[in-house]
């Protein structure tokens, strides 16, 4: 679903560049005099949600554009976290800002973005406090249960990251980010934290 939601918007956002045309001071009038540059990016890691605390593999792609002297990224990104029990799908716009403005090999920046996801919860066990809508409630280590539930829900991410230039082109990065996901049929899922190298390609 995820996937399918990213190349919707990716669609609309190159419909809407030839639509309008070319225009002065316009991104994609910059991508044609080589100003501003289209950047694909793979990452590959790990994970952990909140509710589970289970670390397990994350994923994601992204498609976004950036000057050709760097400093800042706007990217669509799709990303997928699954540790058998909590599975979540995401796609979001996400926004990477250098530290220093005059940074050409390594890099260190930060970047905050907004999300939907579709989240699943499959035979989560929790044990402790029931929060159920109406007496009576259990007290706390009482009472085990089970939870199965889907949904999806919208939040924002920040985090940091580490940038290798190798060549004009290639970089690679290792990148920490913290999302804040909501909850799921009264479940508070908590935050999804997740490490990933990063691949990305300037074309």
């Amino acid at each position: 679903m995820a996937m399918i939601k990213l190349s919707v918007y990716l669609l609309s956002f190159f419909i809407a560049a030839s639509s309008y045309g070319f225009e002065a001071n316009n991104p994609f009038d910059g991508v044609a005099t080589g100003e501003y540059r289209i950047i694909g990016t793979v990452g590959f890691g790990s994970g952990e949600q909140q509710l589970n605390k289970q670390r397990d593999s994350f994923g994601y792609v992204s498609l976004g554009i950036t000057p050709a002297v760097g400093v800042w990224q706007v990217e669509l990104r799709a990303s997928h976290f699954d540790d058998n029990h909590v599975t979540v799908d995401q796609v979001g716009l996400n926004f990477k800002i250098d530290f220093t403005l005059n940074c050409h090999v390594q890099c260190l920046y930060w970047m905050v973005g907004y999300n939907y996801a579709d989240v699943d919860l499959n035979n989560v066990i929790r044990r402790g406090y029931w929060y159920r809508e109406y007496p009576p409630f259990y007290p706390d280590d009482r009472y085990i249960y089970i939870i199965d539930a889907s949904g999806s829900d919208t939040f924002w991410n920040a985090g940091v990251g580490y940038r290798i230039m190798w060549t004009q082109d290639f970089d690679t990065s290792l990148e920490y980010n913290y999302n804040n996901i909501g909850k799921i049929e009264r479940v508070n899922l908590g935050h999804l934290r997740t490490l990933s190298l990063n691949f990305s390609y300037r074309f």
